[in-house]
């Protein structure tokens, strides 16, 4: 599905250049770009190791709208050289690429800029995207240098200007100029009320927040992954025939479901026999019209009716396996771990989005306390740990030795036959050896009481622990879930007790913060590049002006979709800071070439927008087909990439229509300001001479 989605993108991407273009040689050109970058991406992950794998072919599939975006500009310029300056070919091409150098490096640093932090993220968010940002900054950085040298080349050999067009290409010409004329209007009116278009954008990305704060959390959404796996826990104490005999039930059950197509089941999987896992695979995705949840929750159905033991159905989670759900109490004492466990078990088993709540932590292990008469054996000249050696060996077994039959070795284990060792009295016809070998009845020295105990003393980080494990029912995230347990913690935890995350949800609290650490970073690192490309303080803040519209923007569109903030939707966000720069920097640029020519500031920004309005119309568009196949991903694999694509396109979308009047009303602004700081400086100083000289 992968490798479909990156071919429909290409399909998509070079249909949206010849719309815009209109001519078959002229589509070849920027089209070119995608294999020679593509092909260069892989051979960049070769030599650094990388395989093709989701991820790869994820960051491949966005790098197709974006490696073609420096070569559309150079192409666009050159011909717009041809036809409205009337250069030959070969002057156009080198004329073309000289005035839009600047804004090809630029453009292509600042991309590699975001994308560099996400090669350094740590953790599992950072082995999941580290070869994705290395395979999109290394394809950004080969299509710069493609735009710069094999695009001119190509301009200048097969890029002609038609003496006559066709029908097609007159309705789609006129087409184009009406709406550029409309925008030329529009920007006209925007620049005349440029500080009310500064502030209800500032409104509308305001609203983002409350947007942000609706939207719910998890680590990835869940992922229809062609398989899941089923829990039986029996009581404890059970034996293994007990816990077979269950899980065959459970096993009848997957047997008459439709969609399955095997399983694997195990019985004592490590922890002791009254546990059994089945592995349960489904027919391929394309062969079954039920989904992975639809499926277990007619397992999970048919589960409830099995009586005797504990069975669950989960879909396996983005790491590991286990439920998503695990957050762990910590607390000294273990009288009040287990008073604290109970009751936050008690209360997460009412919260209608957890499925199957449980705990490792349970009292209902059935064991003997034997107690010593260490005076009377003192007596009877019996060592006490003679007692508990003799216990050892009779009831809980020994391996003494091995020995080998037909090439294979075999333990040797001494212990009491099974029919011996059934009841707490058979205890009572055990002996050991006191004072001169004679042979002392072990209920003599012994006392033995029934009770009951923990099954194993977890700890976590060292201190005693329990772990409160749960699945998600559909619609219930991740994110909710810890947020309600969290709150029910602080309710009914005894004074002493800490709570901490594990498994999943600790990979989503750590995700959030390395993925908001990587947004101020590329936000940095991006102002930074610019600062010093610009050569000005003032210029990067104008380009970066359309990273808030293209962040609300995806947060609006994750709404209107019904998806979350998510590792996948995060990283969208990041990859925004780049695409919406390079909009900004294709505006700004020319405005000050246009000012450096004479052109006063206000006509500079409305000649800017009029000139780059169709390049950047162009490969916004290009980048959202590049996009569109992952946000409307219908096959195996693609519902947890969806967000990515939403963020994506959504937030360049609702960037590239605001930032054509925002960029160019904040440019007009602050160079106004600017200018005004710089009349300032020198009447200071004419004021301060006279004094000076005094």
């Amino acid at each position: 599905e992968a490798q479909e989605t990156l071919i429909i993108a290409a399909l998509l991407v070079v249909v949206i250049i010849f719309i815009f273009l209109r001519n078959l040689r002229a589509t070849i050109i920027p089209g070119l770009a995608i294999p020679t970058s593509i092909v260069a991406a892989f051979a960049i992950m070769y030599f650094l190791g990388f395989s093709i794998n989701n991820f790869t072919l994820l960051a491949l599939t966005l790098a197709i709208g974006i490696v073609v975006d420096d070569a559309i500009i150079v192409l666009e310029n050159a011909y717009r050289h041809q036809e409205e300056l009337g250069e030959n070919p070969e002057e156009a091409a080198i004329n073309g690429t000289r005035e839009i150098a600047f804004a090809v490096i630029a453009t292509t640093i600042s991309l590699v800029a975001v994308f560099t932090p996400l090669a350094f993220l740590e953790g599992s968010t950072g082995r999941l995207f580290n070869e994705f940002g290395i395979a999109v900054a290394g394809s950004v950085l080969i299509s710069g240098f493609v735009a710069l040298t094999l695009t001119p080349m190509l301009c200048a050999k097969l890029l002609r200007v038609p003496q006559r067009h066709g029908r097609l290409y007159r309705i789609l010409e006129e087409g184009f100029n009406r709406l550029a004329s409309g925008y030329a209007r529009t920007l006209a009116l925007a620049l005349r009320h440029r500080t009310a278009i500064v502030v209800g954008a500032l409104l509308v990305t305001a609203g983002a927040v409350v947007v942000f704060r609706s939207l719910e959390r998890e680590f990835v959404p869940p992922e229809d992954r062609g398989w899941f796996f089923s829990f039986i826990i029996a009581p404890e104490g059970s034996s293994l025939a007990y816990t077979d005999g269950y899980q065959r039930q459970a096993e009848a059950i997957q047997d008459k479901t439709e969609g399955i197509a095997s399983y694997f089941s195990v019985v004592n999987i490590g922890n002791g026999v009254s546990r059994g896992i089945i592995f349960t695979n489904l027919h391929d995705w394309s062969e079954r019209d039920r989904s992975l949840q639809e499926i277990i929750g007619e397992v999970q159905g048919q589960y409830f009716g099995i009586p005797g033991v504990f069975a669950f159905a989960n879909n396996p989670p983005a790491f590991g396996w286990g439920s998503p759900v695990n957050f762990v109490i910590q607390h000294s004492d273990f009288e009040m771990l287990v008073r604290g466990n109970d009751s936050l078990l008690a209360r997460a088993r009412q919260i209608p989005g957890l499925i199957n709540a449980d705990s490792d932590l349970r009292v209902n292990t059935p064991q003997l306390n034997v107690s010593f008469d260490r005076d009377r054996a003192e007596d009877l000249g019996v060592p006490v740990s003679n007692i508990a050696t003799t216990l050892q060996v009779l009831l809980g077994g020994s391996e003494t030795s091995t020995f080998t039959r037909a090439n294979k070795q075999y333990d040797v284990i001494v212990q009491l036959d099974p029919r011996a060792r059934a009841t707490p009295s058979d205890m009572s016809g055990l002996y050991v050896r006191g004072r001169n070998d004679e042979l002392v009845k072990l209920e003599a020295l012994t006392s033995v009481q029934e009770g009951v105990g923990p099954r194993a003393l977890n700890h976590f980080n060292r201190v005693r622990s329990a772990t409160i494990t749960a699945g998600l029912a559909p619609g219930f995230t991740l994110g909710q879930a810890i947020d309600s347990l969290t709150r029910i913690a602080d309710e009914v935890l005894p004074r002493g007790s800490t709570t901490a995350l594990a498994g999943e949800s600790r990979e989503l609290e750590e995700s959030g913060s390395a993925l908001y650490f990587a947004f101020i970073l590329a936000l940095v690192v991006v102002f930074m590049v610019l600062a010093s490309q610009f050569e000005s303080l003032v210029h990067p803040f104008t380009v970066l002006m359309a990273v808030p519209l293209a962040v609300t923007g995806a947060l609006f569109t994750l709404k209107l979709a019904g998806s979350t903030l998510n590792v996948y939707s995060q990283i969208g966000m990041i990859l925004l800071i780049g695409l919406v720069t390079k909009n900004s920097i294709l505006l700004v640029e020319y405005i000050n070439q246009l000012k450096e020519r004479g052109m006063g500031t206000l006509e500079a920004a409305q000649e800017a927008g009029r000139i780059r309005f169709r390049p950047i119309l162009m490969t916004s568009m290009a980048t959202v087909m590049g996009a569109l196949p992952i946000a409307l991903g219908l096959g195996a694999g693609s519902l947890s990439r969806r967000p990515l694509g939403y963020a994506i396109v959504g937030g360049l979308v609702f960037s590239t229509l605001l930032t054509l009047y925002v960029v160019p009303a904040v440019y007009v602004i602050f160079d106004g300001l600017t200018a005004r700081f710089r009349q300032r400086k020198p009447a200071a100083r004419s004021t301060l001479a006279p004094a000076e000289a005094e």
